[in-house]
């Protein structure tokens, strides 16, 4: 009967957690479209992260806008997959893939950020 009552309280309490988590997380959402309806930065979205380094992390983007994909360098930061990002950056030529077109992002020229995890948890709380 205890080992019964423990199981419940821990289900009720993680069910309890995730709720929280995803009330939170809504309300960075909301947040982070209000920057953008501000006219705060162009939005992208993480598509994969292929590389760390020690002085930043390479990856794919998406123009949310176009859909079309771009490599990008974020200095100074390990950008997580999948988040979004408004950001005001510009374009130039990558010398380690030669690349003549890559997104390269300093920190203060990102305006806005929110995990993957943020959009979801808008959908589920606005359903």
């Amino acid at each position: 009967m205890a080992i019964a009552l423990i199981v419940v309280v821990s289900i009720a309490l993680t069910v309890r957690s995730r709720r929280k988590r995803t009330v939170v997380l809504a309300a960075q959402w909301q947040a982070f479209q209000q920057h953008r309806s501000s006219g705060q930065g162009q939005l992208l979205q993480v598509a994969r992260v292929y590389q760390h380094g020690r002085r930043g992390s390479k990856a794919v983007i998406t123009w949310c806008d176009t859909g079309r994909q771009q490599d990008a360098w974020f200095w100074n930061w390990h950008v997580p997959a999948g988040a979004f990002l408004l950001v005001n950056a510009s374009s130039g030529y990558g010398p380690h893939s030669h690349n003549p077109n890559v997104l390269y992002v300093q920190p203060a020229q990102v305006r806005a950020w929110v995990p993957a995890q943020a959009a979801r948890a808008a959908q589920r709380v606005g359903q």
